[in-house]
């Protein structure tokens, strides 16, 4: 069993306020018939199967650059939230396992184009797609989103979400897997884009004290979606 492990990505207001600002600067993203009797009720099953893993990510807003009410803050931090949950879900826990490494063509919701382009090349580090077909289920430990935004006269104009995703795995591939970083974002018409991140994954063998060495996956901040 492989494992590795992963270097701590680092944001701050003043990168919230320099990257941020620059990809606000260059453009907004564009983101059965039945007769006679009824039958009788199917004899109950000894027990339920668990309910599918869900991410639930406890989110707060940290940072605050710009002009931006407070009555808002936890608001805010949510609808970020939400964007980076729908991804951590799709691409880490969500599904039946096994899985085939195939079936993970679509997990990167709320990402520009240009982000999709490059996550994609980058599956085994931004998804669980490599590690599916080897493992029977998944259990989220934690997940929690702290947000940094870019704010300008009491409207939010980008943000920095940092993540950190743990998940245990069972099957022959029974692991500990924690996914951390962080994901540039804009918002949209209606909700938060993902247009840059750097990403790290990190997987401790059931076996093993410690993980070892890194992966990483990075888009530059402030590039065109």
């Amino acid at each position: 069993m492989t494992s590795s492990s992963t270097r701590r990505s680092r944001s701050t207001g003043r990168r919230v306020a320099t990257a941020l600002t620059a990809a606000f600067l260059s453009g907004t993203v564009a983101l059965a018939g039945c007769g006679g009797e009824p039958d009788e009720p199917a004899a109950s099953s000894s027990a339920s199967p668990p309910p599918p893993p869900k991410v639930k990510s406890a989110a707060k807003l940290i940072h605050v650059q710009g002009k931006f009410p407070k009555s808002r803050h936890q608001a805010v931090a949510a609808n970020v939230s939400a964007v980076v949950d729908s991804w951590l879900q799709a691409a880490y826990v969500g599904g039946d396992f096994p899985r085939a490494t195939s079936t993970y063509g679509n997990v990167f919701p709320g990402f520009s184009k240009g982000a999709v382009a490059q996550a994609g090349k980058q599956m085994s580090l931004m998804s669980s797609a490599t590690i599916a077909p080897h493992i029977d289920s998944v259990e989220v430990v934690s997940s929690d989103v702290h947000v940094d935004l870019l704010a300008n006269n009491n409207y939010p104009v980008g943000a920095v979400a940092r993540v950190r995703l743990v998940y245990d795995t069972t099957g022959e591939r029974e692991s500990r897997q924690i996914v951390r970083g962080s994901l540039d974002m804009v918002p949209t018409k209606s909700s938060w884009a993902v247009f840059g991140f750097n990403i790290t994954r990190e997987e401790t063998a059931a076996t093993q004290p410690s993980p070892s060495p890194s992966l990483s996956a990075t888009t530059k901040s402030g590039e065109k979606p």
